[in-house]
This record gives structure tokens, C-alpha cells and sequence, in this order.
């Protein structure tokens, strides 16, 4: 049970240091972090979308870039916007909300695939936001996320790559290494058999001479 007690403590420590380097916000809000600051800018059909309880999430009431991140709760604030409003309003009220998120460092606005599809229908042609984060498992992926991918795959073949050239020039190295071994080997062996030929010869002629 203590066992159980001190994960949860550290699971939620490490938790809570993410968003240590996020740019500080009120500790304090009428309603919450994240309808505070924008509830009067917000088009009327959506002024009361991102009132929800934020109950829901770990993150404290007034923690605008912890609700940022929490699809269960920003997927609430998506599901009303879609519902209540349509066209510009729609637009209008993501535009705020991403901008919102962008502003406290969070930089995405996670919800469920979708309702990010529901905001673009309910958007009926209007331009909406495009940098809707999806909730972890959903098969899309953002551009940043493409490219990030693409560029550590390319990193792996670079690095491949360098590693076999090396490994290739070693092994080059080592057999060029191994061919003067031989060659100088076979050299002292020739050198040995003609000196020893030499004295010989010179053994033979000056016995002749007795």
C-alpha cells in the first residue's frame, strides 16, 4: 500500500514539472484558466463553452496550459463550439482558443480526432485553426510530427551509412596491413634461401681447393 502511495506522489511530481517552464498564470480564476481569459472575446453562441468543471483533469482550475493539454476536457469546450455555433463563430472561437494555449506555452489544443473534424464541419467553409492537436492513439499526426520523424529516420541512415563506410575502411585498412605482412615475410624468405644458397656454393668451391 505505501508502495502504491509513493507512485502516485512521484507520478504526479513528474507530472506537474512539465509545465514548470511554461510562462506563469494567475493561481486564481472565476471560472477556470482557460475561459477567463477570453470568455468576453468569445462569439456569444460559444460564451459559455469553456465553462466546464475541470474535475476531470489532474490540473488545478486555474492551470490554463495544463487544460490545454487534457483532450477530455478541451474535447468538452470542441463538442459545444461544434454544436452551438457554425461558420465564422466557429473560427472565431478556436482561433481564440489556440491562441489562448500559444500564449501560456502549451502551443496545441488536444482533443479527439473527431471533434477536430466536427469544428471543421460545424466551421462550414470558414478557415478553422489548423494546429488542433489530436488525444494520444489517434492516427493523426500533425506536419511538425511528419517532419520530426522523417528527420531522425534520415539520422539513422546517416549515421548507418557511416558507420559501414568505416567499418568497410577498416577492414580495407586491416587487409592492406596484412598483404605488406606477407609480402615482406615472403621478401625475408626469398633473401634467406639466396644466402643460404651463396654460402653453400662458397662451402663447395673451397673444399675443391683442398
Amino acid at each position: 500500500m505505501n508502495a502504491v502511495f509513493l507512485f502516485f506522489i512521484f507520478a504526479t511530481s513528474a507530472f506537474a514539472s512539465q509545465w514548470d517552464t511554461y510562462p506563469q498564470v494567475p493561481k486564481t480564476a472565476s471560472v477556470n484558466g482557460f475561459s477567463d481569459p477570453i470568455k468576453s472575446k468569445l462569439p456569444s453562441c460559444a460564451s459559455e463553452c469553456a465553462d466546464f468543471s475541470t474535475k476531470n483533469t489532474p490540473c488545478p482550475y486555474w492551470d490554463t496550459g495544463c487544460l490545454c493539454v487534457m483532450p477530455q476536457w478541451s474535447g468538452q469546450v470542441a463538442a459545444c463550439i461544434a454544436k452551438s455555433c457554425s461558420g465564422e463563430d466557429v473560427a472565431s472561437a478556436t482561433s481564440l482558443a489556440y491562441s489562448l494555449c500559444s500564449s501560456v506555452g502549451a502551443n496545441v489544443w488536444m482533443m479527439p480526432g473527431s471533434l477536430s473534424t466536427s469544428l471543421s464541419e460545424a466551421a462550414k467553409g470558414a478557415v478553422v485553426a489548423s494546429a488542433t492537436a489530436t488525444s494520444e492513439g489517434d492516427s493523426s499526426a500533425t506536419s511538425a510530427d511528419v517532419s520530426s520523424a522523417t528527420e531522425t529516420g534520415s539520422a539513422s541512415q546517416d549515421s548507418a551509412k557511416s558507420e559501414s563506410e568505416s567499418k568497410s575502411s577498416t577492414t580495407s585498412e586491416n587487409s592492406s596491413s596484412a598483404s605488406e605482412t606477407s609480402s615482406t615475410s615472403s621478401q625475408n624468405g626469398s633473401l634467406q634461401r639466396t644466402t643460404s644458397s651463396v654460402f653453400l656454393f662458397l662451402v663447395t668451391f673451397v673444399s675443391t681447393l683442398f
